[in-house]
């Protein structure tokens, strides 16, 4: 039996957990990668204001329960919906991909050597032309888009092996973008 609350005319349906909450009907979003970020943002705001815990300080403690793990839902949402990353990641777990079957799998020798090489390039940066660096940092941030569009467009087409295989791509690539902005500042 599930329980029903109204909480400010939102139904809240508790399922197994607050990972159970789908981010895309909490923020009224379609369930796509490419998202608009504009409309992310004023949804998370406009619940925000709403829910805030300290709106329910008066309230009943349940209501007040409620409040805080719904916050805590729209926080972990807006987390997840703003990251590429872990939205590709999250949208593969929607459609059911077993993520750590497409982990064993893999992401291909080909690619794996690239990543490699990225990351000795990355390495020896620190010693490296100004110049060098900035092209290395543009090369992957290249790859990291590649990977990106790829991935859009195999989930768009529900090609969802193929997506989480560019989503690990995407991975690697997130980490290496990530390390050339900590070692341009």
């Amino acid at each position: 039996m599930r329980l029903r609350r109204k909480l400010h005319g939102l139904i809240l349906e508790p399922l197994a957990g607050a990972s159970a909450r789908d981010y895309f009907v909490l923020f009224h979003i379609e369930p796509e990668f490419q998202i608009d970020m504009a409309a992310l943002e004023r949804a998370y705001h406009t619940l925000l204001s709403q829910f805030h815990p300290d709106r329910f300080a008066g309230k009943p403690q349940v209501e007040q329960r409620v409040a805080a793990q719904l916050c805590a839902d729209i926080n972990s949402g807006f987390r997840v919906l703003s990251s590429e990353v872990l939205r590709a990641e999250y949208l593969l777990k929607r459609a059911g991909v077993d993520l750590a079957q497409a982990e064993k799998e893999g992401v291909g020798a080909a690619f794996l050597m690239t990543q490699i090489a990225l990351r000795e390039r990355l390495e020896s940066a620190d010693s490296a032309h100004p110049s060098e660096r900035d092209a290395l940092s543009v090369e992957i941030r290249d790859r990291y888009n590649a990977s990106r569009d790829a991935f859009a467009s195999a989930a768009e087409d529900e090609r969802f092996k193929e997506a989480a295989c560019y989503w690990q791509e995407m991975c690697y690539l997130s980490k290496l973008r990530d390390a050339t902005r900590v070692r341009a500042a």
